[in-house]
């Protein structure tokens, strides 16, 4: 159920990051009290909280916080599939952490991804079977069950929600910082054809999650781009809108580069049927992705709302 006003006081695990940090300044413009967390000892203080997550245990909740949003993980899809503690951070201790929050009476929005549904069955729904292939996206799959399995077991089951992400953009986000320097110099870019993704904007991400958690509704929810689409296809989209030359972009594949893709999917998007319906929020077409991150670009990295 949602709450009267919207106005509960939230918290981010994980503020410091890409998606955290974002999300920790649209709460704010929006007038909510917003607390997060952060490892950074140095950088503590007011309503920036020490937690190394590891130690979930010893998270202090600061009064009156009623949601949080879980958007730490490991997510290097190198590290996940040599490091054996990311599978421990990613199923074991990030669950154990919002069994902890659920227990204080705090609704909590836990962060997936869309590759979890394996990249070869097109626009999944919501409650779509998983069918995870590479160690990121089972540990994921995994994750989210061990949640389901402690929540339920425990009679919360209706007291968190799982957010699935397609790819997200920031300004920064690799390959764009080398096509801008590239185009700047006159120089061509050479984006895959053969990378499909569903991309969306970090603006939209940390927007949508605000709404959600305003909403406070429990079970899947996805947040996708509104095509798959190809590397390519951004590299023309975004010259398009910073007026350089198409002839700059010259397409390429991963085997022409030698490049081995750890996750190469038929299909990215994601299917927001019950998101929408329940929220209203809708997917996010490539222009305005690219919209996002040009005005991105032109705050100096910060996310405008």
């Amino acid at each position: 159920m949602s709450k009267e006003d919207g106005m509960g006081k939230f918290l981010i695990v994980g503020a410091d990051g890409f998606v955290g940090s974002a999300l920790m300044k649209a709460l704010a413009v929006k007038g909510h009290e917003v607390y997060g967390t952060t490892r950074r000892a140095d950088t503590t203080g007011g309503r920036r909280l020490f937690l190394d997550i590891e130690d979930y245990d010893s998270l202090v909740i600061p009064p009156g916080v009623d949601y949080a949003y879980i958007t730490a993980a490991i997510s290097n899809y190198e590290q996940c599939e040599s490091d054996g503690r990311a599978y421990d951070f990613n199923v074991r201790v990030l669950p154990r952490l919002v069994e902890k929050l659920v227990g204080a009476g705090v609704f909590v929005t836990f962060i997936s991804s869309n590759t979890v549904f394996g990249g070869e069955t097109p626009w999944p729904e919501e409650d779509a079977e998983h069918v995870p292939n590479f160690s990121y996206a089972r540990q994921k799959a995994d994750g989210e069950r061990a949640l389901r399995e402690l929540l339920s077991d425990a009679g919360r089951g209706e007291d968190f929600n799982v957010v699935r992400l397609t790819k997200v953009l920031g300004r920064d986000t690799s390959p764009l910082p080398g096509w801008r320097a590239a185009w700047r110099k006159g120089e061509a870019v050479e984006p895959f054809s053969d990378l499909i993704f569903s991309p969306v904007s970090r603006a939209y991400v940390a927007h949508s999650l605000l709404t959600i958690g305003e909403l406070r509704i429990a079970g899947n929810f996805h947040l996708s781009g509104a095509d798959n689409v190809s590397y390519v296809d951004l590299a023309k989209a975004m010259a398009e809108k910073g007026g350089v030359d198409e002839r700059l972009i010259v397409p390429t594949t991963s085997t022409e580069k030698g490049v081995r893709l750890a996750f190469s999917p038929t299909y990215s998007g994601l299917s927001m049927a019950r998101t929408t319906r329940l929220t209203g929020l809708a997917p996010q077409t490539l222009h305005s992705v690219v919209d996002d991150l040009y005005r991105e670009m032109a705050a100096g990295a910060e996310v405008v709302f």
